[in-house]
């Protein structure tokens, strides 16, 4: 019996002993510690964990809501895992994923939680006159008093102010009373309140945004003098190539900022932002500019207002919905222009953050024109960087080379079958190859810059994330002036750029040696954010997507 019981206890010991050996010989080893991660509730906060593997791997997750990056490498030891969340967790209780990683026929599997901290403002936007007065901003919450941070543009600050302390009126509702001063200028203004949590840095994360809009003096003046209305104006004419034109309009000018010159001075501005990113600042020469002057009744935006467009932003994104029928009638008062390939500009006479790109055909396809609308307001203040990058990115990125966005939305996750096809329709026409349903570096439609050695610096590649989803997607560089609007055009987006203008300009396709040859002559400053900075008015705004198609089977730009 002794005996047995020794043998017994050897072949457990050998199990055990087997067990730990198995363990060693596993193809993947955690070394990030604990295999249950925590991620905060907003959109794109990431994790990071790290790993020592002795095979290729891939890395997946059971969630839409989870972007894991890399998705695969090679064996190394440290490789860095960064899990990042696609959404905000709107479900307001935990939600929990699971990431697999596979080597060499090993799995290890790592559990992510998203927290559920909630912050939502019960009105998303207030319109107030120019008098003034009390206004108690309201939102639910689930987080502690400590935790939740109210910020406001900078614009902001100088006619809105705290009254007294906040107060919770009931468990998850929140009060907090402001004292908005009078508007003693001629002019309407706008900003923005944002609910901010704060992550293991201090960094601040938004959770959600509210507008205010405060009338000026003149809100509820009406025009009398129209007698400049529709009267054209060139700014700019070409010398080199048959003229693109671009014509620039505004929505929201009253007859006093025509008479005063603010009509003026904010269309020249708009030509100088247009041609202030390279290559269009190279190739300026090629463009007809146009003003084409626009009066407006009223000088604010509503349902009730009356001005030339009939703008009016759209509370929960940055649309902005017009009467584009009659912007293509203003296009038309310029004789002598070919109207199916010119860029609309509409300029709205405010200074919130909102951008939006109409793309007109009857069915995208090869040789369609090109007419297009870009519609912003004067985002912050004429001289802003907010002005200028919104500028470029709906009238030059959309409006001229018809690129996609290259930044995400926070409700969507991966593109389906249908987004894809509509993708690849839009590529039959030249439009969007900036983006790719194609994974894979050598069939992803710039495959051609990837490890080229004239744009190394710009790290060219496939991302995961664009055209607004966040995966099945994939983008040129991490950041651009189509992603965020703070960085240059990627490499991609100059080319495609710069062959829409020889096209449009010269009626020829170029090559991809001529625009190399090109582009080194005229590369844009190098990419070091910290050369362009962001108001929190700009990093906090809720963004959609910027740019849309409509449908138009007209000879003339579309009048529906």
């Amino acid at each position: 019996m002794k005996k047995t019981i020794i043998r017994l206890c050897l072949v457990a010991l050998g199990v055990l002993m087997s067990s730990c050996e198995n363990d060693d010989d596993s193809n993947i080893k955690l070394t990030g510690g604990d295999k249950t991660l925590e991620l905060l509730s907003v959109v794109n906060n990431s994790v990071e964990t790290t790993m020592n593997v002795k095979a290729n791997w891939t890395a997946s997750c059971d969630a839409g809501w989870i972007a894991v990056t890399p998705a695969k490498g090679e064996a190394g030891e440290n490789v860095t895992l960064t899990l990042t969340a696609t959404q905000t967790n709107r479900t307001k209780s935990t939600r929990t994923a699971k990431v697999t990683i596979k080597s060499g026929g090993d799995t290890k599997t790592l559990t992510v939680k998203q927290r559920a901290d909630y912050a939502v403002f019960l009105q998303k936007q207030y319109v107030l006159t120019a008098a003034g007065g009390m206004l108690d901003i309201k939102f639910k919450t689930n987080m502690k008093d400590e935790d939740i941070f109210l910020y406001s543009s900078a614009n902001i600050e100088e006619w809105i102010s705290p009254e007294k302390e906040s107060t919770r009126a009931e468990r998850t509702l929140q009060i907090v009373p402001l004292r908005v001063g009078v508007n003693t200028l001629r002019d309407s203004r706008d900003g923005a309140l944002f609910l901010v949590m704060k992550d293991g840095n201090n960094n601040p994360l938004g959770l959600d945004t509210l507008w205010i809009h405060q009338d000026g003096l003149n809100d509820g003046y009406v025009s009398t003098d129209y007698s400049e209305d529709g009267k054209v104006m060139q700014l700019q004419q070409a010398t080199k190539g048959r003229g693109i034109p671009f014509v620039l309009m505004g929505d929201g000018f009253t007859d006093i900022d025509i008479q005063d010159s603010t009509y003026m001075t904010v269309m020249r501005r708009t030509m100088e932002n247009l041609f202030s990113e390279e290559p269009v600042k190279s190739l300026r020469d090629y463009f007809d500019v146009y003003m084409v002057t626009a009066v407006s009744a009223n000088n604010y935006f509503t349902e009730e207002s009356q001005t030339a467009f009939s703008c009016v932003p759209d509370n929960q994104s940055t649309e902005i919905r017009c009467n584009d029928g009659r912007i293509g009638e203003y296009v038309r008062r310029v004789e002598g222009i070919d109207s199916l390939n010119a860029l609309a500009v509409v300029v709205l006479n405010t200074n919130i953050y909102k951008g939006v790109t109409y793309l007109y055909s009857n069915r995208p396809k090869p040789g369609l024109k090109q007419y297009s609308v870009a519609l912003f307001p004067v985002v912050e203040n004429l001289e802003s960087e907010a002005f200028r990058s919104v500028s470029v990115h709906e009238g030059i990125g959309h409006g001229l080379a018809k690129l996609a966005d290259e930044y995400a939305q926070d409700e969507l996750g991966a593109a389906d079958e249908v987004v894809i096809l509509q993708l690849r329709n839009m590529h039959r026409a030249g439009w969007m190859m900036n983006v790719d349903s194609e994974g894979n570096e050598d069939k992803v439609l710039w495959s051609g810059f990837i490890g080229d050695g004239h744009f190394l610096n710009e790290q060219i590649g496939v991302y995961e994330g664009g055209f607004t989803y966040f995966k099945g997607i994939y983008r040129p560089s991490d950041d651009s002036m189509m992603n965020r609007s703070t960085s240059p055009f990627n490499a991609p987006s100059r080319q495609l750029i710069y062959n829409k203008v020889i096209e449009l300009g010269e009626g020829r396709t170029p090559s991809y040696d001529e625009f190399v040859a090109f582009d080194e002559q005229h590369k844009p400053q190098q990419w070091d954010y910290t050369t362009r900075s962001l108001s929190p008015f700009y990093l906090f705004c809720l963004k959609k997507s910027c740019i849309s198609w409509r449908h138009s089977s007209s000879s003339t730009p579309p009048t529906h």
